[in-house]
């Protein structure tokens, strides 16, 4: 696609309209209506009858669970229990093989491994500090992230994703003294102000459920958000094309503090087309002198210890780690990245030589000394795994998807599991193997599939969240993979019967 392909914007004020949803949306509703999905609603609500009643006592006065998240939230959440390796068990005592893993967090090695619960239970026992504290464990687990990620200066330790991306671009903005952050379409980099623009199309635009931003004439993407937000004017978010992207952001060199962007997202999961356009990116950055943040929140260790930036050889100024980086699920985040940029939220050692030239970033709980220990402990178990671990997990990738590509061909149904790394990816319906443009495959993505299939793997005992999403790691063994993919082919097949369009106009 040439640049004056891009779709632009109608409106000379770049306003943004609701338009009818279509076919698409009269083909939703129609489906829900159906008496089988009446009937599969009635079952499920059935079984986790005492998960229902809590969710509802939860709903009442508190709207942060997990349960209740826009876009991701989880048809009947289940309420867990019990949770080891990679089965969870409800209140209701339903057991599930469990392909969400805490978001992926504690995918790694399943949940509650022992090593990791006997560092946590040792630190208990002797410190206790709770926060606040120098901690013995900060440099040991510094010194071990350097083993792992040697292409990182220093690093600070944080609570969340959002914690690490947010503090990226703040620092950014202080070693530049510029304001704005450039970001590509579909990306989720949390849910700070600037990161909240133009999400996962299923935020932000998918035909039958709302339209896509509008493109302006210069090639960048109206800026979009679905919470209140940073101003567009601190936001320029950029098409998945390159020769638009890297013209934009020579255009906006003096006014840009960083350029954030994932090696590789559920929105857009080809690496084959991201990792290209995010090379010239990050060299073109360098070379202009404007920071640039990889969010390796999702892809960190994911693509071997080093993750994508040791994989790939991308340039990043400032690094976010998140998920996997935790135990536990203890909140721990990473930034890592050039001395530079980190030290500046690092006292100069006098407190009257800090002011104007520093900025705090660090809260209550940054570096919670039990979340340092279980990240040191989980972090540790990949160290003595080795190359090992990652073979055993693309074996696992390479089963299921070599099981999908033969359901295909006898079937002719376009199952497919998109994924990225060692391995992330996501169950759904769509025709090609491939997508070189972003809102084609956006286009492509049949939401109400992925919606129902989510329901029958519950029924067939698996759990996922509204999307089918699957995180892959050493506690899912080969039984977990065949019983995983009989269920997605058996639901499948059961949308099959009931003359589901896995093709939506």
């Amino acid at each position: 696609m040439t640049t004056s392909e891009i779709p632009r914007s109608t409106t000379a004020d770049d306003t943004h309209t609701a338009e009818p949803a279509g076919a698409a949306s009269d083909i939703v509703t129609e489906l829900l209506s159906q008496p089988w999905v009446g009937e599969l609603l009635t079952e499920l609500a059935e079984r986790q009858r005492g998960s229902q009643e809590l969710a509802g006592r939860a709903g009442e006065l508190a709207s942060s669970s997990h349960a209740f998240l826009p876009f991701h939230a989880p048809q009947f959440p289940p309420a867990v229990v019990r949770a080891e390796g990679s089965r969870i068990t409800d209140v209701d005592g339903n057991t599930y093989l469990d392909m969400h893993v805490g978001f992926g967090g504690q995918s790694l090695f399943g949940h509650n491994p022992q090593p990791v619960l006997d560092a946590v239970r040792e630190e208990l026992t002797h410190a206790n500090t709770g926060n606040g504290y120098l901690n013995h464990i900060e440099p040991e687990l510094a010194a071990l992230l350097r083993e792992f990620l040697p292409h990182c200066e220093k690093f600070a330790f944080l609570n969340s994703g959002t914690d690490a991306t947010g503090a990226a671009i703040r620092l950014a903005r202080a070693h530049t003294g510029r304001q704005l952050v450039a970001k590509f379409e579909g990306c989720w980099h949390g849910v700070h102000d600037v990161a909240a623009h133009n999400t996962s199309f299923l935020a932000h635009g998918n035909p039958g459920l709302a339209p896509f931003p509008a493109v302006r004439d210069d090639g960048s993407v109206r800026p979009a958000s679905a919470f209140a937000g940073a101003a567009p004017v601190e936001v320029l978010v950029l098409p998945h094309h390159a020769p638009t992207a890297l013209a934009l952001i020579e255009q906006h060199r003096h006014e840009l503090a960083c350029v954030i962007a994932d090696p590789a997202c559920q929105s857009f999961p080809y690496t084959e087309h991201t990792i290209p356009e995010l090379r010239e990116v990050s060299e073109r950055c360098r070379a202009l002198d404007v920071p640039f943040v990889l969010d390796e929140v999702l892809t960190g260790f994911r693509f071997g210890p080093g993750g994508a930036a040791a994989r790939f050889g991308l340039h990043a100024d400032l690094i976010a780690y998140g998920k996997v980086t935790s135990g536990l699920g203890l909140s721990l985040a990473v930034l890592g990245g050039r001395a530079e940029l980190l030290d500046i939220m690092r006292t100069s050692g006098l407190s009257a030589g800090d002011v104007g030239h520093k900025t705090f970033l660090v809260n209550t709980h940054s570096g919670n000394h039990l979340a340092l220990a279980a990240s040191l402990a989980s972090l540790r178990l990949l160290k003595e795994a080795g190359p090992a671990f990652y073979e055993r997990i693309n074996a696992k990738a390479a089963r299921l998807q070599g099981a999908l590509a033969g359901f295909r061909g006898r079937t002719g149904i376009p199952l497919r599991l998109l994924g990225f790394g060692e391995y992330c990816g996501t169950f759904g319906f769509v025709e090609k193997e491939s997508y070189a443009e972003y809102r084609e495959f956006a286009s492509a993505v049949n939401a109400i599939g992925s919606f129902l299939l989510t329901l029958l793997l519950r029924r067939r005992g698996v759990f996922t969240l509204s999307m089918p999403m699957i995180y892959l790691g050493d506690a899912h063994d080969e039984a977990d993979i065949d019983e995983l993919t009989a269920a997605v082919t058996d639901s499948a097949l059961e949308l099959e019967t009931h003359g589901f369009p896995f093709v939506l106009p």
